[in-house]
């Protein structure tokens, strides 16, 4: 039977690759004898870093490719892919129709919004000194027998020692993890297709060309893969200088695109040979054919032609140095598309960005199948641009900053998995931003920012988004009233601490009426002692004894458990005397002086404190550190939300101090989160406990001030932890609109709050919070539709 009648001799897509096995776990051998290797990676988000920052990172690029030479190809993949989908209702768990409202209108901005994330492949590729290539068959067949040849596992072995060391390096400033085995079969699909699906090894990790390349492919000016057309737009002229993260305006393209770039480097020697070329060229055009023919010195000479020899001399030192590598640059973005008119329209974006970044740019015809072979990892042949390029500039133009997006899922390991990060925001570009306050375990959150910047209402937001948890808790204590709107609007509890009868929902304490609970017992005996400390009385060995006998006594006691039984029964007289202020004949007996309180905490419980913080530390101390201890009590695991607006500036008395630092693990093996707001950083610092709570708060939000600059708030900044260009940016953002989030990564975010939201977490003005507490007493639970309706907020189309 004659087969050659079935066979077609023309070539087809898997014809065109280099790749042809997977021989380790991480590495390919292609079809002309080198290896490939993968490693996806991110880039610190050099947003707000300074240029010494950024030079730095480019330095370090430089020195690690400095180490590699001729037979050495570097690819670099930065690949912008639609974001995924906002969080699903069903994947939120809002058990309040006006929260669930609040996020579906979040969820419809976002949605059709066109937000991209990127992604980045570092690909090095090795071709084995000419020797090696000769016996290129000793890669695939080892028959045991002697051979002269170096065989697999020593090339792989070497192939493998010089990426780690390459990695090493580059670890420095860059987060890479090695592609293995499906993930780097996928990686490397994606890269030729740009689809995002995995791909399994087969049990035969050989003919990756056809695994990886079977679709359709049609060449020509118009390539198309299977039912995607495809166009490439090459950067061809340079900008007279080069900084680091010049090409960076990429990243904030609102489309998918594969930007690649591919560097082959050259040893000294060889570099050297190609650039004494270029020096004789142009030495050759400095004087004129005559001068140059009777080898005279008279005669025009050309400029420009001198100061390219010069220039080449120049490269020939910084080659023979060994500081810089110098190779062969090229650099392309691959754009696909089913519609060709919309193909087009994307590649016209592209090309006019990077001309205004003063490069040059083309979409390219004739050589498009050349260009797009070339950027696909492991082909080094195809599409070379001859000029030459040096390593530290090569560091510019990489992508080695990555815009920080978040995690798409909530990072805490208590929190059942997956679930969806906290909330989604908007940052710079078309670049989505997934907030999550845990790093980790620990959600501990410091905010901070002046008056006006935006700070109820970002607190507001937050508790209003922590709901979307299964089994949700938020305690809040406030100032001024901001959270009352939304506290009434999800039917949660919202009490003024004023210890005025005639107060609504005014609040009275009954610390010692949990005393039968043994952990109440202990708690109550450690209130007690601050409580003396604040009277100015250190207790002694015998008084702590004595106060624990009282304890015990008016626990087994059949009368009422309140601070005046407590004095009476104690027989200390200085402890008598340090008890009765807090006892009906004293001044703040109105506030923790009776038998029962009934203070039972639902799933969100909102505490109004300003008149509290205008009252002594001997009063507001006692009662805040009585609610934290009630509220730790109502923790069994759920995750929960702690809410201190100003509040946490009262526990800045050294006797408190330490016990906070106690009392921030305590809640963080509880599952609970804790945000400390203020705005006043200066008072911040002058508290003593600013140095706590940056040690305890992983995730600062930092509120626009525009004189963060000045030459009082500066130093607080950078003590912080800020850099002089961070705090710039923080001066320069819009206040109410912009915060500046730092914590596992650090971007400047924008809430992008609509208007729903903001008619529950935005309107703290006494006209407004008159209105909502109206229109509650009126009609109870009713009271969010009504008001959005009062405010002319359409919301039908979120139900």
């Amino acid at each position: 039977m004659k087969l050659a009648a079935y066979r077609s001799p023309k070539q087809a897509l898997p014809d065109l690759l280099n790749w042809a096995a997977l021989i380790e776990a991480d590495v390919i051998l292609n079809k002309d004898g080198s290896l490939l290797a993968g490693f996806a990676y991110r880039g610190h988000d050099l947003g707000t870093a300074s240029a010494a920052e950024r030079n730095q990172t480019a330095a370090v690029v430089n020195a690690a490719l400095a180490s590699l030479g001729t037979g050495w190809l570097v690819h670099v993949d930065a690949r912008r892919v639609a974001a995924a989908r906002y969080p699903a209702a069903a994947d939120s768990h809002f058990p309040d129709p006006v929260t669930a409202l609040l996020d579906a209108e979040r969820r419809a901005r976002f949605a059709g919004a066109g937000y991209y994330v990127t992604d980045y492949v570092l690909w090095l590729t090795w071709l084995p000194p000419a020797l090696v290539q000769g016996k290129v068959v000793d890669l695939l067949i080892d028959d045991g027998g002697f051979s002269t040849g170096i065989h697999q596992e020593q090339l792989v072995d070497q192939f493998r020692q010089l990426v780690d060391v390459v990695a090493d390096r580059l670890n420095a400033v860059l987060e890479l993890v090695r592609l293995q085995e499906d993930a780097l079969l996928t990686v490397l699909h994606g890269t030729l297709t740009g689809l995002s699906h995995p791909v399994r090894v087969p049990a035969v990790a050989m003919y990756l060309d056809a695994v990886i390349g079977g679709h359709d492919f049609w060449s020509g000016f118009n390539p198309r893969l299977d039912e995607r057309y495809l166009q490439v737009v090459a950067i061809e002229g340079f900008p007279s200088d080069s900084y680091p993260g010049v090409l960076a305006a990429l990243d904030s393209l609102p489309l998918a695109y594969r930007w690649n770039t591919r560097f082959i480097l050259q040893d000294a020697a060889d570099a050297q040979g190609r650039l004494r070329a270029y020096r004789r060229q142009w030495s050759q055009k400095v004087r004129g054919f005559v001068s140059q023919v009777f080898k005279t010195n008279s005669g025009t000479i050309d400029l420009d032609a001198l100061e390219m020899v010069e220039n080449a001399e120049q490269a020939m030192a910084e080659a023979s140095s060994g500081l810089v590598r110098y190779g062969y640059y090229t650099a392309v973005i691959l754009l696909m598309d089913t519609d060709p008119e919309q193909l087009e329209r994307s590649a016209r974006d592209v090309r006019r960005l990077i001309n205004n970044l003063g490069f040059v740019a083309r979409v390219e015809t004739v050589n498009a199948v050349e260009a797009w072979l070339g950027s696909l990892p492991g082909h080094g042949v195809q599409n070379v641009r001859r000029p030459m390029m040096h390593t530290l500039n090569l560091g510019h133009l990489l992508p080695l900053s990555a815009v920080w997006a978040g995690r798409d899922q909530a990072p805490c390991p208590f929190y059942p998995a997956p679930s969806p990060p906290l909330m989604v925001v908007a940052t710079e570009g078309s670049t989505p931003f997934r907030l999550n306050l845990h790093v980790g375990d620990l959600g501990h959150t410091l905010m901070i920012g002046p008056t006006g910047s935006g700070k109820s209402t970002a607190l507001a937001l937050l508790a209003a988004q922590f709901r979307r948890y299964a089994g949700a808790t938020v305690f809040a204590f406030d100032k001024g009233r901001s959270l009352l709107p939304l506290s009434l609007a999800v039917g949660g509890q919202h009490f003024n601490i004023t210890g005025h009868d005639e107060a609504e929902n005014s609040l009275k304490f009954a610390p010692l009426a949990r005393i039968d609970d043994p952990w109440w017992l202990g708690k109550a005996e450690d209130w007690l002692q601050g409580l003396f400390e604040l009277q100015e009385l250190t207790l002694t060995a015998g008084q702590r004894t004595e106060l624990h006998r009282a304890l015990l006594a008016l626990r087994e006691g059949r009368g009422e458990k309140t601070l005046s039984d407590l004095r009476i029964t104690v027989q200390d007289q200085a402890m008598k005397e340090a008890l009765e202020p807090y006892t009906h004949s004293g001044s703040m007996g109105e506030l923790l002086d009776v038998a029962d309180d009934g203070l039972a905490l639902s799933h969100w419980a909102c505490f109004e404190i300003e008149e509290l913080m205008n009252r002594h530390d001997r009063v507001r101390l006692p009662v805040l550190l009585y609610l934290f201890a009630v509220i730790e009590r109502s923790l069994t695991g759920q995750p929960a939300l702690l809410i201190l607006d100003e509040a946490w500036l009262m526990l800045g008395h050294a006797v408190f101090r330490q016990k906070l630092r106690e009392w921030l693990k305590v809640l963080r093996k509880a599952n609970c989160a804790v945000i400390v707001a203020t705005q006043s950083l200066s008072d911040a610092a002058g508290s003593g406990i600013l140095d706590v709570l940056t040690e305890s708060c992983p995730t600062k939000l930092f509120l626009a001030n525009p004189e963060a600059g000045s030459e009082l708030n500066q130093p607080l900044y950078r003590n912080m932890g800020l850099t002089d260009a961070e705090i710039q940016a923080i001066a320069g953002m819009t206040p109410k609109r912009e915060y500046f989030v730092k914590g596992e990564g650090k971007r400047i975010v924008n809430f992008e709050i609509g208007p729903v939201g903001l008619a529950f977490v935005g309107r703290s003005d006494p006209e407004s919070l008159a209105s909502v507490t109206a229109l509650h007493a009126a009609h109870g639970a009713d009271f969010p539709f009504l008001w959005l309706q009062h405010e002319g907020i359409a919301y039908e189309h979120l139900l």
